[in-house]
């Protein structure tokens, strides 16, 4: 097949696509993109093609994203996922960073994806969620008093068989509890309400009251936390509750899953313009298959190896829906039997 006809041909099957795909090269120039695209971003014709991004598209958010993936050029697999509103349309954007056989970076590419009726589906649903997680919390804080009451014995003593049930049952009303938080939590983070105040936060202050939060899960399974943190660290805006969520979910997640007498390691350091948190593990790793969906509400990698950790599955989607309401960056490196690294970074302005 001649290339011209090839070329038409593939031009004609990306315009039949129903999302927008933009493609630059290594400079940020634009190369590539679909009718789609041209009607979500507002582009006439060709007259893109060749031109700096910046000079056709007029959201700065999605500059933004493409320039710091162009510009970081970070070493392992990255993704920027995060809702944005053009006129009257709210889209969701994927963007990665394209690479040759030799790794080598050449440039971005990213997917437009008009999600404003799954908006609406999708706000109804978590309506009707946080709706019934206030409906179900009061309850199962009090049964779960009472359950600690009954262990503590002043209502009467109990037997052997009797405090293991009462525990069993302690147990599973504790993991119930915390599944209704963290609907909550995904809810107010959904909502806005997580950024609703801002103030000047001391992310040194928030990791220090997170690890010692956090200490005793790592010493049940006699898991060692090093941490390090650059001392006078500017402060950032941010919203001091959905931080704290942030840093408890990242560290809490990595003890979960290293085995015991593992290490986790947690970094905290100005990078350029941005505050760096990095949370390493020496764990079971992920699978490259469930690195793109491990932001995912209820997602949770099945394995053997995975099977027996509890958990929602809404930990890390509330990570990234805090990063991304502050707009950030998240970044996930990740192999299978020797650990995984996260990488938030946070803008400074």
């Amino acid at each position: 097949m001649p290339y011209r006809v090839m070329k038409e041909s593939l031009n004609a099957v990306i315009d039949s696509l129903s999302d927008g795909i933009l493609v630059t090269n290594e400079l940020g120039r634009v190369i590539l993109y679909n009718q789609k695209a041209e009607a979500l971003l507002g582009i006439t014709g060709n007259a893109a093609l060749g031109q700096p991004v910046q000079d056709h598209i007029k959201n700065d958010v999605l500059v933004g994203l493409i320039t710091k993936i162009l510009t970081l050029n970070m070493p392992y697999h990255a993704e920027e996922v995060c809702l944005m509103d053009i006129g009257n349309t709210r889209l969701r954007v994927h963007i990665n960073p394209v690479r040759d056989t030799n790794g080598l970076l050449v440039g971005s590419v990213s997917l437009l994806h008009d999600v404003a009726q799954l908006s609406a589906i999708d706000k109804i649903k978590s309506n009707f969620l946080a709706m019934v997680s206030h409906q179900l919390k009061s309850p199962l804080s009090s049964t779960l008093l009472q359950t600690s009451i009954l262990l503590e014995e002043m209502v009467g003593g109990l037997n052997e068989k009797q405090r293991d049930l009462v525990q069993k049952v302690k147990a599973k009303i504790k993991g119930m509890t915390d599944m209704v938080n963290d609907i909550l939590d995904v809810c107010m983070v959904e909502e806005g309400v997580y950024i609703a105040q801002i103030e000047p936060l001391n992310l040194s202050e928030i990791l220090q009251r997170t690890i010692d939060l956090i200490q005793p899960q790592a010493q049940d399974k006699d898991i060692a936390l090093q941490v390090t943190a650059e001392d006078n660290l500017p402060l950032m805006s941010g919203n001091k509750s959905s931080m704290e969520a942030m840093f408890i979910n990242l560290i809490s997640n990595a003890i979960k899953y290293t085995h015991s007498r593992g290490q986790v390691s947690i970094g905290l350091k100005k990078d350029a313009q941005h505050l760096q948190l990095k949370v390493s593990d020496t764990g079971i790793g992920i699978e490259e298959k469930d690195i793109l969906r491990i932001f995912d509400k209820f997602y949770r990698a099945r394995s053997e190896k995975t099977k027996h950790i509890s958990g929602t599955g809404l930990g890390l989607s509330i990570v990234k829906g805090v990063v991304d309401a502050h707009r950030g960056s998240i970044y996930v490196e990740s192999e299978v039997g020797k650990g995984t690294t996260f990488t938030v970074l946070l803008p400074l302005r």
